[in-house]
């Protein structure tokens, strides 16, 4: 009988649930610490509204079922922002400024052969209605104090502003056309000289649409000429695509750009936003890179992208999206990003930096046909704010004692049919300290590994007063 699952999804157990679970707390805290609210967003909708804000990259990525009672055609969420932009646009008070975050799963389709996942975690928030640069700031800074909680050190963030390719698309005088083509080799890396043969090009960017070669080609030698023409900007579009940038190397970039004011600006801007994370001191482990455009059309401003330096995948981006509001009602300024969870995990996981204590406080082992006192234990323990398990298996204590410590439990309590004023309180500890515990006699630890396990004999009543309430962490 076939029991497998699909491609694209996977399963996590217990301890790999409890890391991600960590990790999503963790950064909860700091988005709510900032002044960010939560919304639940539905995980399907209709096509034909959510593909207003994603790119055609996206759109192709997104799983469209069929309402079998209407016959529309639904979206598996594929992009939170787009979704937020929706719910915002459909509110009837726009109240600005509104602060969000969110937290669910995406679906994208990808090439089996990719060997990526159809289904991820997205943690992120959007910030609704400041066009100030302080916006981008403080998203900046949340990303860093959240990597800051995850102890995690080596990161790097890597900023852009998509308004250089916008002001090189009018110096240029591209048309539409033309400027897909280039962002195209832009999001390569590629030089313009390197493509002489429209067949070289289309091998390499392998544009989603099927290719018209002819107009390809037309349009790619114009792109060409117009680029070799102008020496200054051929000049910079090469060092972009060639170099990142420290923020002394940047003000020496806009220096070779003074003649374009409309290029100085848009350099000056990532100069402005260093300048504010400087003073929340956040602007550590800071690139400019320049000639890495993000994927999502909706970006309209400054972008980024965040990195951890010994770890390939990026967990997490984000960027102004200005004009995305006015596909569903005005045009509102905001930014937002959101961090690639299962990445995060994967690399924390990668370096042993999950050492998250065990949720599972108590287990109980009644041996007694009586098991009032193990309800009585258990209803004072959960009281107190503990997480506590009974066993309710008919088997050898011993089977029970080795499941509960197997299975992560901090104490295991045993209840004996002769003993009725008193437990023996089990725990998991360093050889070290097995002095610190006397061995109940009614324990016989000769068929478990008493090397990792300590008991102790308390009368009921003093064992319950001594536990204190358990504080949250």
């Amino acid at each position: 009988m076939k029991i497998d699952i699909p491609l694209g999804v996977r399963v996590y157990n217990r301890k790999e649930t409890e890391e991600i679970e960590y990790i999503l707390k963790k950064i909860r805290k700091i988005f709510e610490r900032w002044g960010y609210e939560r919304i639940i967003l539905p995980t399907f909708e209709y096509y034909d509204v959510h593909k207003r804000g994603l790119s055609k990259n996206l759109r192709e990525k997104t799983f469209k079922p069929i309402d079998r009672t209407t016959g529309d055609i639904l979206a598996l969420r594929s992009d939170f922002t787009a979704q937020v932009a929706r719910y915002y646009a459909s509110l009837k008070e726009k109240d600005k400024p509104k602060r969000y975050y969110y937290l669910g799963r995406i679906f994208r389709y990808y090439s089996p052969k990719s060997n990526k996942l159809w289904e991820n975690f997205q943690l992120g928030l959007e910030l609704i209605g400041v066009p100030r640069l302080e916006a981008e700031a403080e998203i900046i800074s949340i990303a860093v104090m959240s990597l800051r909680e995850l102890n995690i050190k080596n990161y790097q963030i890597d900023i852009n502003n998509i308004k250089i390719y916008k002001v090189l698309k009018e110096i240029l005088a591209l048309s539409e056309e033309e400027y897909l083509i280039f962002m195209d080799i832009i999001k390569q890396r590629k030089k313009f000289l390197f493509y002489t043969d429209v067949n070289q090009y289309i091998n390499d960017i392998i544009p989603s649409c099927k290719p018209d070669k002819t107009q390809i080609s037309e349009n790619l030698k114009s792109l060409q000429k117009k680029i070799n023409d102008n020496v200054d900007i051929k000049s910079f579009i090469d060092t972009i695509l060639e170099n990142q940038f420290d923020i002394e190397s940047l003000k020496e970039l806009i220096n070779s750009v003074k003649d374009y004011s409309g290029l100085m600006s848009a350099l000056n801007e990532l100069i402005d936003i260093y300048s504010i994370l400087e003073e929340y001191e956040v602007n550590e482990n800071i690139i400019f890179d320049l000639g890495e455009p993000r994927e999502f059309s909706y970006y309209t401003g400054i972008v980024f992208e965040i990195f951890i330096q010994d770890f390939e995948k990026q967990i997490g981006q984000g960027g102004r999206y200005d004009n995305l509001m006015e596909k569903y009602d005005g045009s509102i300024p905001a930014v937002g990003f959101a961090f690639n969870i299962l990445n995060i995990w994967e690399y924390l996981s990668s370096k042993n930096l999950l050492n998250i204590p065990s949720k599972r406080d108590f287990y109980i082992i009644d041996t007694s046909n009586n098991k009032r006192r193990a309800y009585k234990i258990a209803k004072k323990l959960r009281e107190k704010g503990y997480n506590v398990a009974r066993d309710i298996l008919d088997r050898d204590y011993r089977k029970s004692l080795e499941f509960a410590i197997k299975e992560g439990y901090k104490n295991v309590i045993l209840i004996f049919e002769d003993n009725e004023k008193e437990i023996c309180l089990c725990k998991r500890v360093d050889v070290k300290n097995l002095n610190n515990f006397e061995e109940c006699k009614e324990l016989s630890c000769n068929e478990i590994d008493c090397e990792e396990i300590a008991c102790k004999k308390f009368d009921i009543k003093t064992f319950l007063e001594s536990i204190k309430i358990k504080e949250e962490r």
